[in-house]
């Protein structure tokens, strides 16, 4: 097969020394290259991203006919009806309460204004507070204040001198709970580390930011059956809102509307990824009515703008999405085929170096192991989720392979967010495909 060489190209990429095959189109589940072999999306093109499936007529027509009537206004002087109708369908799809969304251009962007917005919950109430609290192990987006609130140390230890330190917490990751505690014993353990590290910052917390069940970072790890509940009241007890992160868990990722629905309450929801299923760059920031009464009260405007916030391009494909993800009944598919598709996956346990298999709906992953009974990690030298990836890519699945499930360094794991609208042949599909991989892989590394 004929390969682009990036390295001779002027893209700034991930890898100078790699070949990658050209990709040309995308039809539902599957990506098609140059040479006309295609791929499995199994990760939502990293990750969560393709919740309707690549190719849609539906929004490419919405998208090219908005384009032509109005792709941006000066949102100082305008309003529209684009935007209207689109707020009020996210807002409804949101739990209840949640009737005030603001729209930028994706992921990051939607984290830094839930946490200027939260901040300025606080200065609306004459609080003098600075700090945020988030989760090792934990990743929310790629600019400094998100790397710095974020726990991905891959990520965030080559810009540390640009941080200014926020607060963090231990993750809940119950694969990995120490063996001497009941499941119990280790939420009570990380609610008292979260209770201490409130009290120890007593009126200098803004908010807590948290996945509902940690993506790249952790892969697909959910929380003890509490665990949100508890801090949430702890965070009402101390006027700390909780951002929920619902970058890849929300939009029906996880067989619910979002990802928190299984656990609990949030005061603000953080999106993007499914919410425009890929076909524009998009992002919201959903909040409680409780956030936004101080902030009207104070009559003061949201302290925030961005040159592509609040445009009805934008919203007009981000509508059409949400039209589609609500009439084809993708949270339902989503939750069907992800029991489906887990169950299968439950099956790779016959593989010694598959250790677990967690997550919900379809946001799932896999966690690579070297002795399925102590749970040791395989060799970090030997890349083994890369060499997976590898594999499965050369079997026809496009996968997001990762590690840093122990110590934030070591360990690997497979994360898998496919198009909501997976069918059970494709699910079939990536099953065999991803257990012919790891063979192939154990076969290579010779374990």
């Amino acid at each position: 097969m004929s390969q682009t060489h990036v390295i001779n190209s002027q893209l700034i990429c991930s890898s100078y020394n790699k070949d990658y095959p050209k990709v040309v189109k995308g039809e539902g589940s599957f990506l098609f290259d140059s040479e006309g072999k295609k791929y499995l999306d199994t990760c939502g093109c990293t990750a969560a991203v393709s919740s309707i499936g690549h190719g849609n007529e539906e929004v490419t027509q919405v998208l090219a006919t908005q384009a032509q009537k109005l792709a941006v206004h000066p949102t100082h002087l305008f309003y529209n009806d684009e935007l209207e109708s689109y707020y009020k369908n996210v807002c409804d799809f949101a739990p209840e309460g949640f009737n005030h969304a603001w729209t930028i251009c994706g992921g990051t962007e939607a984290i830094e204004n839930s946490i200027k917005l939260a901040f300025q919950y606080h200065v609306s109430k004459g609080n003098k507070r600075t700090k945020v609290i988030g989760r090792w192990a934990s990743y929310h987006g790629n600019s400094i204040l998100a790397l710095d609130v974020g726990g991905m140390k891959v990520r965030r230890d080559y810009y540390t001198d640009l941080m200014t330190n926020h607060l963090h917490v231990s993750p809940c990751n119950i694969y990995r709970m120490p063996e001497d505690m009941t499941e119990e014993q280790y939420e009570d353990s990380l609610v008292k580390e979260f209770s201490d590290t409130l009290e120890a910052n007593k009126d200098d917390v803004i908010c807590f930011i948290a996945e509902p069940i940690v993506g790249a970072a952790l892969g697909a790890a959910g929380p003890t059956k509490n665990y949100f509940k508890r801090m949430y009241e702890l965070c009402q007890k101390h006027d700390v809102l909780f951002i929920a992160d619902e970058v890849m868990t929300g939009f029906g990722r996880t067989g619910k509307n979002f990802g928190i629905e299984h656990f609990g309450q949030a005061d603000i929801l953080a999106c993007a990824k499914s919410i425009s299923g890929g076909y524009f760059p998009l992002g919201a920031v959903i909040a409680h009515d409780r956030v936004l009464e101080p902030i009207q009260k104070s009559e003061k405007p949201f302290f925030s703008g961005q040159t592509y916030s609040c445009i009805p391009l934008a919203a007009a494909v981000g509508d059409k999405v949400l039209e589609i993800i609500k009439r084809d009944k993708l949270v339902e598919n989503s939750k069907t085929m992800g029991a489906y598709l887990k169950e299968k996956f439950e099956a790779l346990k016959e593989i010694p170096t598959v250790g677990d298999v967690r997550g919900q709906g379809l946001f799932l992953s896999i966690e690579f192991v070297k002795d399925q009974k102590t749970k040791e990690v395989i060799t970090p030298e030997l890349m083994y989720a890369k060499t997976v990836e590898k594999n499965a890519f050369k079997n026809g699945l496009a996968t997001y392979g990762a590690r840093g499930t122990v110590e934030m360094s070591k360990g690997d794991h497979m994360l898998f967010a496919p198009p909501l609208n997976l069918s059970k042949l494709e699910a079939d599909l990536m099953f065999e495909g991803m257990k012919q991989s790891i063979l192939d892989t154990n076969a290579e590394l010779g374990l």
